[in-house]
């Protein structure tokens, strides 16, 4: 049953002799429009917010585009005061939400959600927020599923309780296979993986839910998270260390179901991952470079500085050229790349890529401390330490991918190599 064969916010028999004005009339009309275009409307990002924030004020939640912090908090504090004296996994026992409005809502939410992944992190912070308080208060849909997983990427990262998020993420998880809500099977298969499981245990652990995922999105239709399933797994298996080889089959794999389902944001995503691959191959004339003849820099950078809502594809595509040239020991450039992510980063909370972003911009400040002038030096301490402290935190929730010994490793599998590389050179 599609969205719109649902009640939306409720017709004739479900409203029964609520709507007794004209104007009650057009209101419940006009609402059901706005639903019908946030869900199938412009695939815009800031057309797809405001469709969609034009909806949520017909029902009571005014925001602004750009909320501010303290509205997230607000928020954020509010699911707690709503969850009570029950437990986290309590909440699985909830009925079936019964109210067509908020049913409308949370479903609604979710389309703001992932167009404010490209525009405002608070806008995005603020929705997953409400659509899990909407939950707690009107009990499970379809779309829970997918708000709780979300939240892991709140609580944890944002308000620093780690495992709540990792609680609430499995409930989410546990209501798909247990509770049988697979409208969003595979964004919340893969949302688990990505946002849950890979921070608690093995980087390996999730792959499995990942191909499971991939195959729920093609199994449902559902074609930009079957698309993320492919740019993510490869994040995962370049995260682990795994044979390039066998990176690269898996890149070209997944860049050839992008450009055939013609989703561009992923393309753009998987031509860096791509290139990265092939350069630490050996595949580009320039070890450290992405220009291969085909491919060229200048043209990836001028594409994805044209358009904002190209913010995500952007800032992976500096912390691979961060990881690129620090490993051709090419340090000022690998700097330039690193204060270019840094810009972006608010875009990759919680992605592989924010690691990486942390653990190669700590080896090239360390590598670029000894040749930087002596007023920048501490300023540059100063950048380590605070990216070291990141990586603590996420060392204490999964050593198996955080810990010392897998830093340790990692460390061997990125040393810097090539010719402007000395044999001293700072890990």
């Amino acid at each position: 049953m599609r969205i719109l064969d649902r009640p939306v916010i409720g017709r004739r028999g479900a409203i029964g002799g609520a709507v007794k004005s004209r104007h009650d009339n057009h209101r419940t009309s006009k609402r059901r429009l706005l639903a019908h275009r946030c869900l199938h409307g412009p695939r815009s990002g800031r057309l797809r917010v405001a469709v969609c924030l034009e909806y949520l004020r017909h029902v009571g939640i005014e925001w602004s585009p750009h909320p501010k912090d303290e509205e997230v908090r607000r928020e954020y504090e509010r699911i707690w005061s709503l969850l009570g004296g029950r437990s986290i996994e309590d909440l699985i026992d909830l009925p079936p939400m019964g109210d067509p409005a908020s049913f409308a809502t949370v479903d609604v939410l979710g389309k703001v959600l992932t167009a404010a992944l490209h525009t405002d992190a608070n806008l995005a912070a603020l929705t997953i927020c409400k659509a899990v308080a909407l939950s707690l208060e009107h009990s499970n849909c379809d779309a829970s599923c997918l708000a709780y997983v979300w939240f892991a990427r709140i609580a944890g990262p944002r308000f620093g309780d780690y495992e709540a998020g990792f609680r609430f993420g499995q409930l989410g998880y546990d209501l798909v296979e247990r509770r049988g809500l697979r409208r969003f099977e595979a964004s919340t298969y893969l949302c688990f993986a990505i946002f849950v499981v890979r921070w608690m245990k093995h980087v390996r652990t999730c792959r499995d839910l990942m191909r499971r995922a991939f195959e729920a999105a093609n199994r449902i239709g559902d074609l930009m998270y079957a698309a993320y399933t492919r740019n993510n797994l490869n994040s995962n298996l370049l995260f682990a260390g795994e044979p390039l080889s066998e990176a690269q089959g898996e890149a070209e794999h997944g860049l050839a179901f992008a450009e055939k389902a013609r989703f561009g944001h992923v393309i753009d995503i998987i031509t860096t991952q791509l290139a990265l691959i092939r350069m630490l191959r050996g595949f580009t004339p320039n070890f450290g470079c992405f220009d291969d003849g085909q491919l060229s820099e200048l043209h990836i950078e001028n594409h994805l500085s044209s358009n904002p809502l190209l913010a995500i594809a952007a800032c992976w595509y500096w912390i691979r050229k961060l990881q690129a040239r620090y490993i051709a020991c090419d340090y000022a450039t690998a700097m330039d790349a690193a204060a270019k992510a840094e810009g972006l980063l608010w875009t990759s909370s919680s992605f592989f890529e924010e690691a990486e972003y942390h653990f190669y911009g700590a080896l090239a400040q360390a590598a670029y401390c000894e040749s930087a002038p002596a007023g920048e030096r501490q300023q540059r301490l100063d950048a380590i330490t605070a990216q070291h402290r990141q990586l603590q935190v996420w060392a204490e929730n999964c050593p198996e991918n955080f810990g010392q010994p897998r830093r340790a490793g990692r460390r061997r599998n990125c040393a810097p190599r090539g010719p402007r590389c000395r044999r001293d050179a700072p890990l």
